[in-house]
């Protein structure tokens, strides 16, 4: 898979198999299991459209809303897509795993924890990786956390390249309140090999967003439009491709359909394409520093400022009047697991870039459950290798 150029991804599933019987409500996995002939011939024409990768018939297929049977469901849909890709692609095309949002929220919006987010990604993705697929892909994503949480699981179940996409609103923010530039900076610095956004708006409400993505993009962009906001704003298959030509042009590399999508309209997107170029992330060497929290992405000099420390217990007090014309960011003295839980389950209420001094273990905790890129303060006193190891796995940041 060569991401330095133009790749072209399939068009919807769902709208799809409802055109050919699906009823309204009724689960995708249920239908395709019951019709598989419907779902692989869907996947032979986006084949034919000129698709180079196609995904499993997935979303939705997880512990939370199938139980334990998820497993042998998630083994039965592969299989017919693998089947498929075997018998009409001719070797070249590549499968990517559709994983959707697992159902579950951390405060404020609910009571799961960390730990429960992350095994409900795993579980599934041991099935994927175990299933041998060309690429770990989520899509759909509400939250900038919960992707990271799936992302972070991908890269520890898999060695295989993850796709990350979230849904942002016409003004480019999650449901949660994350920016589409903070989603694809943190994303991209995590690993992710193409991240972006799919379905909730068409590609005539994503050129805005597309920019503002590329700007802090760390990877290829991953871009997934429906084929309209509505019936009345519907898409035509060259119209569509005539507006993702303009959202290729501010960035989108990693191109193809989401709700409302056909394979006739992969098949426009693929005629135009040999007459676009790729327009990859440039690397920033600017020197500056960049952090995201779970809202925004921040820019700083090397030399940026740091509050005078404060202990959890004050932080969490004051942290509503902490001013941001006066420091880069706050720094947090944490002694302890239990006030890392403390600091964590707080962050929520505020917006704010933080540098953590902490030993080892604490830092662990932190780097891996912190949405954003945590820093640490060089009073912590961690060598090399330690070092090396949060900013690759989790994309810390040392000052």
């Amino acid at each position: 898979m060569d991401l330095s150029k133009l790749m072209l991804l399939d068009g919807a599933t769902g709208t799809n198999l409802i055109s050919a019987g699906m009823k309204p409500g009724e689960r995708t996995a249920d239908f395709v299991l019951a019709n598989p002939a419907v779902m692989s011939d869907l996947i032979r024409r986006y084949i034919d459209a000129g698709a180079q990768i196609v995904y499993t018939p997935t979303f939705g297929v997880n512990p939370e809303k199938f139980g334990n049977g998820y497993v042998d469901i998630l083994k039965k849909l592969i299989c017919l897509t693998k089947e498929t890709v075997e018998k009409y692609g001719n070797g070249k095309i590549l499968i990517a795993s559709d994983i959707s949002p697992c159902g579950l929220f951390c405060e404020p919006m609910g009571k799961a924890t960390f730990n429960d987010i992350y095994s409900a990604f795993e579980g599934p993705l041991k099935v994927f990786a175990e299933e041998n697929v060309d690429i770990l892909s989520f899509m759909t994503m509400y939250s900038l956390s919960e992707s990271r949480t799936a992302l972070l699981a991908c890269k520890e179940v898999s060695s295989k390249p993850v796709f990350a996409s979230v849904t942002v609103d016409a003004n480019g923010k999650t449901m949660t309140g994350s920016d589409i530039k903070t989603c694809v900076s943190l994303l991209g610095s995590l690993g992710a090999a193409s991240a972006g956004f799919n379905c909730s708006t068409g590609p005539l409400d994503m050129l805005a967003n597309v920019r503002a993505a590329y700007s802090a993009a760390k990877a290829p962009i991953y871009c997934k439009p429906n084929a309209g906001t509505d019936v009345e704003n519907y898409l035509s298959p060259s119209d569509f491709a005539e507006a993702m030509r303009a959202l290729i042009g501010e960035g989108a590399s990693v191109v193809g359909g989401c709700c409302g999508t056909t394979p006739e309209h992969i098949a426009a997107l693929a005629k135009i394409l040999p007459e676009c170029e790729a327009k990859l992330p440039v690397k920033d060497e600017s020197g500056k520093i960049t952090v995201c929290t779970e809202k925004t992405v921040y820019t700083f000099s090397p030399s940026l400022s740091l509050s005078p420390a404060y202990d959890v217990d004050t932080f969490v007090e004051e942290a509503f009047d902490f001013d941001p014309d006066e420091y880069d960011a706050a720094e947090v003295e944490v002694t302890s697991e239990t006030e890392a839980k403390e600091l964590l389950g707080s962050l929520y209420m505020f917006d704010i870039p933080l540098a953590v001094t902490c030993d080892e273990k604490t830092a662990l905790t932190l780097a891996r459950e912190y949405c954003g890129n945590l820093m640490f303060t060089p009073r912590c006193g961690f060598d090399a290798e330690f070092k090396n190891a949060l900013a690759k796995r989790y994309a810390s940041v040392f000052i």
